[in-house]
């Protein structure tokens, strides 16, 4: 089974000074007022490759066109980012603003959407990624959020194109009523995992 990066989004490449990202960023209705290559319709699902120049921090934050405007020849874009992304674009801020981010080398994580099933004490409980790697997988998760350090088992895939891992919570976040979990792998089955993360990169998913 192919994962599911959204065929139809539109993906733009944002260099913004630590100061023009931190004015973009509009905290009352949680919108992000960027330039665009060209015109874009309402509704439009965007995935903004947002690079702080300086710095260097990136990140990829997925959402949709929620006005679009053109001030001379230059097209701009108020967009409402995802809420499994609302984790990147403070980060963003949080460089932006001069604050300490940590940059731990990390394997490349890519958004991709594909079927979890995570088994619990009470059984199973399907679910689906937002971001996969190499060595873990980002979760949009149902239920009770768990506590970081808590072991696992998660199925990914679906069809005769699986991979199961023994697990760890990573990290957990809250926006709003949306919860997200990150896992580390730490063991499994790592060949059929590879060959799946294949086809996430020739699939084009973008990078987290």
């Amino acid at each position: 089974m192919r994962p599911a990066p959204n065929s139809a989004m539109v993906r733009v490449d944002v260099p913004l000074r630590p100061d023009e990202l931190v004015a973009a960023w509009r905290p009352d209705t949680r919108r992000l007022m960027l330039p665009a290559p060209g015109p874009l319709r309402l509704e439009q699902r965007v995935a903004a490759r947002i690079t702080l120049l300086g710095p260097g921090v990136a990140a990829t934050v997925t959402g949709r066109v929620v006005s679009a405007s053109r001030h001379g020849a230059v097209d701009r874009i108020e967009l409402l980012p995802d809420e499994m992304r609302l984790r990147a674009v403070q980060r963003l801020l949080s460089a932006a603003r001069g604050e300490r981010v940590e940059h731990s080398p990390r394997a490349p994580r890519f958004l991709a959407t594909m079927p979890a099933v995570v088994y619990g004490p009470k059984g199973p409980t399907f679910m689906t990624t937002f971001s996969v790697s190499e060595r873990g997988c980002g979760l949009a998760w149902s239920g009770p959020v768990p506590a970081v350090g808590i072991p696992m088992e998660v199925r990914l895939g679906a069809g005769n194109r699986v991979a199961a891992f023994r697990s760890v919570v990573a990290w957990i976040a809250q926006s709003g009523r949306t919860a997200t979990v990150g896992v580390r792998f730490v063991a499994g089955a790592t060949s059929a995992w590879a060959s799946m993360l294949t086809d996430v990169r020739t699939s084009g998913a973008p990078p987290s």
